[in-house]
C-alpha cells in the first residue's frame, strides 16, 4: 500500500524591508522615496504578497492601472490612485508596464510624530486603502508636485536634507489627507483585531520602553493574555512581543548614540539597564556593533546612510 505523500506546508508570507531586501531594523527616521518603476520593472512590474515589519508606505500612480491586494481584497483601479500600507499589511500589486508613480517608505515614529498636529490624519495613515482620485482634484492639490520634489530631495546629498525630506513628508500628508479623508476607498481594509491589539502595544511601548516592565505586565495593561499578545504580534508583524520591545529600545539606543553626547553608561541607565556592560552585550549581539563602534563610526562622518 501506498505510502500517502505529505502536503507541503503553505510559505509564510515574507517579510522585506524594502521589497526583495532582508530585514533589518529602520532608522526612527527613515524616509526613503522611489519611483514605482524602479523596482517594479525588475519583477516584471508584478510585486508578490508580502510585508513590512516597521514601515509605512504611500503609493501615488499618476498614469497606469494598477491591481492592488490589500489584505486579501483585491481590486483593479486606474490613476490617478493613493495607497496607503500601514506596517504589517499583507499587500501586492500588479501595475501595468510603464506606471508612472512614486513608493514613499518611512517610519512608524515619523508617521506619529508628524501627523500629530493633524487631527484625523494618523487615521489615514494606519488604515490600509486604495483609492482612486479625481484626476480635477489631485490637480487642486500639492500631491503630485510634492512627491516629485521628495523623490529630487531624497537623490541629494546636500547639507539639511532630512530636515527637506521631513517638512515635504508633511506636506504630501497634508494633501493625501485633503483629498482621500472624505473620500470612499475602493478598497478598505477594516482594521483587524490582531493590528488593533499591537498598535496598542506600540502605543504602550513609546511611553514605557525605558522600565523594566515585562511582556506579562504589558499583556495585563491590555487587559489581554501573554498568549494571545504573542498571536497578535506574530499574525501583525512577524515579532514576539519581547522582539518588539528590543527593537524599540535599539532603535532609541541608536538615536542616542548618534544625536547626544551622553555616555553610554548613562544611556544604559536612561534605557532602564541595571547593568551598563549588559546593555553594551545585547546592543552588540543584535546589531553587530558595539555602543562605542556606532558612536566612532558617526564620529568619523559616515554614520548617515543614503536610506536616513
Amino acid at each position: 500500500m501506498p505510502v500517502p505523500r505529505p502536503r507541503p506546508a503553505r510559505s509564510p508570507v515574507p517579510a522585506f524591508y524594502l521589497y526583495g531586501e532582508s530585514l533589518r531594523a529602520p532608522s526612527e527616521r527613515l524616509i526613503h522615496v522611489e519611483t514605482i518603476a524602479a523596482r517594479s520593472r525588475l519583477h516584471d512590474w508584478v510585486i508578490r504578497p508580502h510585508r513590512h515589519r516597521d514601515l509605512h508606505q504611500i503609493l501615488i500612480t499618476r498614469r497606469g492601472r494598477v491591481e492592488v491586494t490589500l489584505d486579501g481584497r483585491t481590486d483593479a483601479l486606474s490613476s490617478p490612485v493613493a495607497i496607503v500600507v500601514p506596517p504589517g499589511v499583507i499587500h501586492a500589486f500588479r501595475f501595468q508596464v510603464g506606471t508612472d508613480g512614486l513608493v514613499i517608505s518611512f517610519a512608524p515614529d515619523l508617521a506619529r510624530e508628524l501627523a500629530a498636529p493633524s487631527e484625523g490624519l494618523l487615521a489615514v495613515l494606519e488604515r490600509a486603502g486604495a483609492t482612486g482620485l479625481d484626476r480635477r482634484a489631485l490637480d487642486t492639490t500639492d500631491l503630485w508636485l510634492v512627491g516629485q520634489l521628495l523623490l529630487r530631495e531624497f537623490g541629494r546629498s546636500a547639507s539639511g536634507r532630512h530636515a527637506a525630506l521631513r517638512g515635504l513628508l508633511g506636506a504630501l500628508f497634508a494633501n493625501l489627507l485633503r483629498l482621500v479623508a472624505g473620500g470612499t476607498p475602493s478598497i478598505a481594509v477594516a482594521a483587524r483585531s490582531a493590528n488593533e491589539l499591537v498598535a496598542r502595544y506600540r502605543a504602550l511601548l513609546e511611553g514605557r520602553f525605558r522600565t523594566q516592565r515585562t511582556v506579562a505586565e504589558y499583556a495585563v495593561d491590555l487587559a489581554v493574555s501573554e498568549a494571545t499578545l504573542r498571536r497578535a504580534c506574530m499574525a501583525a508583524v512577524g515579532q514576539t512581543p519581547i522582539e518588539m520591545l528590543h527593537l524599540r529600545r535599539l532603535i532609541e539606543a541608536e538615536r542616542q548614540l548618534r544625536y547626544t553626547s551622553m555616555p553610554v553608561t548613562q544611556i544604559a541607565y536612561h534605557l532602564g539597564f541595571d547593568d551598563p556592560a549588559y546593555f553594551s552585550r545585547f546592543f552588540l549581539r543584535r546589531t553587530g556593533r558595539s555602543p562605542r563602534a556606532v558612536r566612532a563610526h558617526d564620529a568619523g562622518g559616515a554614520g548617515a546612510s543614503n536610506h536616513d
